[in-house]
């Protein structure tokens, strides 16, 4: 890295920004119906839409990314937030909240293609799978205390507590940009920015796309965690209702104590794709687990749940792992910021296509459905090998074959 205090800024701009995440992504939905009075499926509507607006321009931000620098690029969303999370505070009807969701939502999916376009501007291609993984451990960090902050600002449930957690998220998000003016800028200079890598250019690649796309469907973890088994657990009368939240802390847990040491071996091709290969391996296991812990009493379905979140814990570490060596590496040196766009484009499949597919699966065929969510794992990983070999082959100055 450049710099002596960057690996510092880095890390604290990584860390505040994730308390901010955490304490917005935690309490948003409780505070536009508590405080701001919407109903919960006008809420519901408005991050919806939220989601489907930032899909399309998450390639336009990259652009902007690699035009402008990422530094300023992460600055200047970073104050659009800090803006828009004020105004949120002023959020008084319908109307004006779904115009503020997609803007919050713009800022806040668009920042983090930014801040790893930062990653990729100012650490050496080497060391960027083991920054990434350090980066993420600090980020789940911030997540759990923001979360821990959201739960003390709801606990109030008052007028004070539910501005105060908006207000704590804006102020979080405001020194994590104020960390970021403190790197080191590395803004294109004219010449370059006047040539570009075009956007028909990142969409025409389409085995980096295949490669998001594939990412993206073993990232449905995340949903069968958040979502699949806490509905698992409260449709099974023996579990423990509680035990939901429970394993999703454990998750937590892991993934801030383990991201670095098994995202070893991902420095190279070859380790990537044996990574992507475990996770789904490791994926179809936990589904298979979760089926089985709907059979006995109490204690053999929680130990079963147990071992379901610990092997979906590592499909999710290694995956991640695998991710950003594909993310960074496959995508042209000038260009982190628009292919990073068009990554987050094809991985956010487990975002649109996840929650139902899982809700489906869970609610409609029980034991089964997981069974075939967990042979659907196993499909992806079939197509991983030969998705990186094409990448490969299209690549200048990479071997065709997987064998680095």
């Amino acid at each position: 890295m450049t710099g002596p205090g960057t690996p510092r800024r880095l890390v604290a701009a990584h860390l505040l920004g994730s308390v901010g995440f955490g304490l917005y992504a935690s309490g948003s939905a409780v505070y536009f119906t508590r405080q701001v009075g919407l109903p919960v499926t006008q809420v519901g509507a408005g991050l919806t839409l939220a989601g489907l607006v930032w899909l399309p321009l998450s390639l336009s931000i990259g652009r902007l990314c690699d035009r402008i620098g990422a530094r300023r690029a992460t600055v200047g969303l970073g104050c659009a937030q800090v803006l828009l999370l004020v105004a949120a505070t002023e959020v008084h009807s319908l109307w004006t909240f779904l115009v503020l969701a997609p803007l919050l939502g713009i800022c806040v999916q668009g920042g983090w293609i930014c801040r790893e376009a930062l990653v990729a501007d100012l650490v050496d291609s080497a060391a960027r799978v083991n920054a990434s993984a350090r980066l993420r451990s600090v980020f789940n960090i911030g997540v759990i205390a923001g979360a821990l902050g959201c739960g003390l600002a709801l606990s109030l449930d008052s007028a004070p507590g539910y501005l105060g957690l908006i207000l704590a998220s804006a102020l979080a998000e405001a020194a994590a940009t104020a960390c970021c003016l403190g790197l080191p800028d590395r803004s294109r200079g004219p010449a370059l920015r006047e040539d570009p890598v075009g956007l028909r250019q990142a969409l025409r690649d389409l085995p980096y796309l295949a490669l998001s796309l594939l990412y993206g469907v073993l990232a449905v973890g995340d949903i069968v965690l958040r979502i699949g088994i806490p509905l698992w657990v409260v449709a099974h009368a023996g579990l423990p209702k509680g035990l939901g939240a429970w394993l999703y802390g454990l998750n937590a847990v892991l993934v801030v104590g383990l991201q670095v040491r098994l995202s070893r071996g991902a420095e190279s091709f070859t380790g990537a794709r044996r990574l992507l290969v475990l996770s789904g391996a490791a994926a179809a296991g936990s589904c298979a687990a979760v089926a089985v812990s709907g059979t006995g009493g109490a204690l053999p379905g929680t130990a079963a749940l147990v071992a379901a979140v610990l092997l979906l814990s590592l499909a999710e570490l290694w995956s991640s792992a695998a991710g950003w060596k594909l993310r960074f590496d496959l995508a042209p040196a000038r260009a982190q910021g628009t292919w990073g766009g068009l990554f987050a484009l094809g991985s956010s499949v487990n975002l649109v296509l996840g929650p139902a597919a899982v809700t489906l699966l869970v609610s409609h065929y029980g034991a089964a459905g997981w069974l075939l969510l967990g042979l659907g794992f196993l499909g992806v990983t079939t197509f991983c090998a030969p998705a990186l070999a094409w990448a490969l082959r299209t690549r200048p100055g990479q071997p065709a074959a997987v064998s680095r």
